[in-house]
């Protein structure tokens, strides 16, 4: 390739530590191969964000770079122990059985201290990682301290039957203080602005040299224990340097792109580089394919289920179990007391009938299992709907005519056309906090610049930005963004992708 100004900085970097903030399509993965063509006697490692990015990179880097995800490292020395009894996610029930009690915010609350440990760079469960006070509901810090240590402890016991998540076998691999410098000269960092403190600490403690990339406006995991690694104090004395050309998109979308970042307090700005394009407030006749990305997976339901109603072939990015469809199918026939259609014999084994489901739901505050009801209540009659979704999917992209995603999992993904639902959160809500404002923008950001050449916004990114004047004549909030509803869909849908995205091997 032919390198910019920026990119040619990058290639030649020869320091310790280098951090490079790159804008959504500035091309990071190109000049971390050009960099790594540049040194080929140097021995790299490439940390992928998940396996789909593995995959990718492992066809485009050179012979001298290995393309490991984070798990994948840990995989050899402690997850294949564990194989029989790995999990995607735990559920309250199997705590509640574990510790032997219907008590279940005790359930919930010994969970998160488990989870929030598993994403901390510390060494053992402390009440450093228990919920706020506010959330304990009045339970004693020591008993949930208890009951998360004795989750730990049966979750690591090799002679042990409990279910295993793979967020345990890399905590395990972390705290062996691995030597990845042993293997490896150059430690390639790839998206650095969602790390877990897990992965940062022990990345960043490598006496090797190490280059970290990444966008602070696409942290968007921050709700799983992501912190922003390139802004960490072992950083304090790294070079940095900044890729602002986007190859993505042209002009038009790069103005969106600004505005938000601006409305986010940046300063710096995108080039949109990528030829022409165009933001209308609808796909221009004739538009071969577009993608739908929603905030929620009820959006995505909802918008895949509108498609397919007007015929058209449909795909899921993740595939459609990657929404947990069949789990949902499985709550509906609970829900109509017809358990013999039932294809999990977990969810009998747990619930009794759909009302100890829907009253374990509440008392557990569960945000999974309160989304399951939430949806039952929205797609009903949900097998007649479900039976029109699956006749119009397709498992082959280049076969669909529309692509549907959430704005989580179309991170590090790209469509010639893409069209934004209505469903995101408004971040003028008074009831959001800044930390959740600035996530909200930040999955805002991140749906914008998926799009190559046409950019169709929903009404909320056309208030905060005036990029449709027609389609903003007033500022109310869009349909389904209330104060209440915002909120709920905010923690809906960051537990569903916190259960539904785990970057496995």
């Amino acid at each position: 390739m032919q390198p910019t100004q920026e990119q040619a900085q990058i290639i030649a970097w020869k320091g310790t530590k280098l951090v490079v903030t790159a804008f959504a399509g500035t091309g990071k993965t190109s000049t971390l191969e050009a960099y790594a063509l540049a040194n080929p006697t140097e021995r790299m490692l490439y940390l992928a964000y998940n396996r789909a990015i593995r995959e990718e990179s492992e066809r485009r880097f050179p012979f001298n770079v290995e393309c490991r995800t984070f798990h994948q490292l840990a995989w050899p020395a402690f997850g294949r122990h564990f194989q029989a009894r790995l999990t995607t996610s735990l559920r309250v029930t199997d705590i509640a059985r574990l510790l032997n009690t219907r008590h279940w915010l005790l359930a919930r609350t010994a969970l998160n201290t488990l989870n929030t440990f598993l994403y901390s760079a510390d060494e053992e469960i402390s009440f450093l990682h228990l919920p706020d006070e506010s959330d304990r509901g009045g339970l004693d810090a020591g008993k949930i301290l208890g009951a998360a240590q004795v989750i730990w402890h049966e979750m690591t016991r090799m002679d042990s039957h409990f279910p295993v998540t793979h967020d345990t076998y890399l905590k395990l691999y972390q705290l062996s203080v691995p030597e990845l410098n042993k293997k490896w000269d150059v430690i390639l960092f790839d998206e650095a602005q969602d790390a877990n403190p897990v992965t940062s600490h022990f990345v960043l403690s490598q006496p090797c040299r190490i280059i970290l990339v990444g966008d602070r406006y696409q942290q968007i995991y921050r709700f799983r224990g992501a912190e922003n690694a390139l802004v960490s104090p072992q950083l304090e004395t790294a070079d940095r340097l900044w890729l602002t050309n986007s190859f993505r998109f042209g002009p038009a979308v790069a103005d969106v792109a600004n505005t938000l970042l601006a409305e986010a307090g940046e300063t710096r700005r995108i080039c949109g580089l990528g030829g022409e394009d165009q933001v209308v407030p609808e796909l221009p006749a004739g538009t071969a394919h577009c993608c739908v990305i929603s905030r929620t997976v009820a959006g995505v339901i909802g918008s895949a289920l509108v498609e397919s109603l007007m015929g058209k072939k449909v795909y899921w990015v993740g595939g459609m179990e990657g929404y947990r469809i069949s789990e949902l199918e499985d709550l509906y026939w609970l829900s109509v007391d017809m358990p013999d259609r039932i294809q999990s014999p977990q969810l009998t084994r747990d619930f009794s009938d759909f009302e100890a489901y829907r009253s374990t739901a509440k008392a557990t505050k569960d945000p999974e299992m309160g989304q399951g009801v939430r949806l039952l209540d929205m797609f009903f009659p949900l097998p007649m709907l479900l039976a029109v979704l699956k006749k119009q999917a397709v498992t082959r992209e280049s076969d669909a005519d529309v692509t549907v995603v959430t704005a989580h999992r179309s991170k590090g993904l790209e469509w010639n056309a893409v069209k934004m639902n209505d469903d995101f959160v408004d971040i003028n809500d008074p009831l959001l906090n800044p930390r959740e404002k600035e996530d909200e923008l930040n999955l805002l950001y991140v749906s914008v610049t998926r799009a190559r050449k046409i950019l169709v916004p929903n009404e909320l990114v056309c208030i905060v930005t005036g990029c449709l004047d027609a389609l903003s004549g007033d500022s109310e909030t869009p349909d389904g963004n209330d104060s209440e509803s915002a909120k709920a869909a905010l923690d809906l849908s960051n537990e569903a992708e916190l259960s539904g995205s785990q970057n496995v091997q």
